[in-house]
């Protein structure tokens, strides 16, 4: 469930959390389930929270996650995600079937902090992510540099993470709106 949601929506990861549970999980799980099967009664809203979304990747998502990735966290702002997570790129490529090659395979060896803050916005069933920075272990990776690993390590795992440019958001959705702590979803 977590990969149909992830990649359309962004490729975040996260920042802070507060209080995460296992009921709000749960709650999270059916709040997706319900959206991915279509079953939101037409102009409907759901709000997903951000401490719902956190405690959804801690517990009942945490398997769906790619190997690699470990403590991902969002943080919801008006239009934007702050995302963070540990990542170990040589582990998640490894789980696609090939090798970075020895110099990058250098260069990305280990678990690293990723931080991101990518501006999101929707409307009339099409969204757009763009991304604002990204920073690794410590250090500010530039544009050309954040598309290679998006191309290199996220959409082969994600082949629908697109950014920069709008797509379809699906699911008879109308529109997803990042406000401050939380995601609302319309659909149409």
């Amino acid at each position: 469930m977590i990969r149909a949601w992830m990649a359309p929506a962004g490729m975040g990861l996260a920042l802070a959390a507060g209080q995460l549970t296992p009921e709000q999980s749960r709650s999270a799980g059916q709040k997706l389930q319900r959206i991915m099967e279509q079953k939101l009664a037409p102009g409907a809203s759901v709000i997903l929270s951000q401490d719902e979304l956190n405690s959804y990747l801690r517990y009942d998502g945490a398997s769906e996650l790619p190997p690699g990735l470990s403590k991902p966290q969002f943080h919801l702002e008006k239009d934007r995600v702050r995302a963070s997570a540990w990542v170990d790129f040589l582990e998640w490529k490894a789980a696609t079937g090939s090798s970075p090659g020895p110099v990058l395979s250098w260069l990305l060896k280990g678990k690293r902090r990723v931080e991101a803050v990518c501006r999101y916005t929707s409307a009339d069933g099409w969204g757009q992510v763009d991304i604002e920075r990204v920073v690794i272990g410590g250090v500010p990776v530039a544009g050309s540099a954040v598309t290679f690993l998006i191309e290199r390590m996220v959409q082969p795992s994600y082949p629908d993470a697109v950014v920069g440019r709008r797509t379809k958001l699906g699911y008879n959705l109308r529109q997803v709106r990042v406000e401050s702590g939380r995601a609302v979803v319309t659909s149409w």
